[in-house]
């Protein structure tokens, strides 16, 4: 897939029984694309634009040796550490992101981040296999 040379880090949302409260594991993701765009519509109250990002992650991507999970089997494996997901709902950013950052701060802290909101999955397809993610 050609232009994929960016980086992406990857903050995946898991409940820890344990804590009892969801954890963010952090998964950094190399040779990507990510493309922001605006989206607008018009209704009754006027113009709204919102940022929108499309990423598209080719399975040949650097995953850091870490192993792609469905989400369920994702929220049920036993190590987590040694593997990432794409789900609605989980948290992306540009670049190399920070350990230990809490959900509410990323916003705030990256100007290039976004929450999931989409993922399709395009592995099946015959030339250039990859994750298309969606978020805002």
């Amino acid at each position: 897939m050609q232009l994929c040379n960016d980086t992406i880090t990857l903050y995946n949302r898991r409940f820890d029984p344990e804590e009892d409260c969801d954890v963010y594991g952090r998964t950094v993701i190399r040779g990507v694309h990510w493309f922001n765009s605006e989206a607008t519509t018009v209704d009754s109250t006027g113009l709204k634009a919102a940022n929108k990002v499309t990423i598209r992650i080719p399975t040949d991507a650097d995953f850091g040796g870490k192993v792609y999970l469905p989400p369920k089997q994702y929220a049920t494996t036993d190590d987590p550490a040694a593997a990432f997901t794409l789900a609605a709902g989980d948290l992306v950013v540009l670049g190399v992101g920070a350990e230990g950052l809490r959900p509410s701060t990323i916003h705030d802290v990256y100007f290039e981040a976004a929450t999931i909101l989409q993922v399709t999955d395009n592995r099946r397809a015959p030339q250039a296999r990859h994750w298309k993610v969606v978020g805002a």
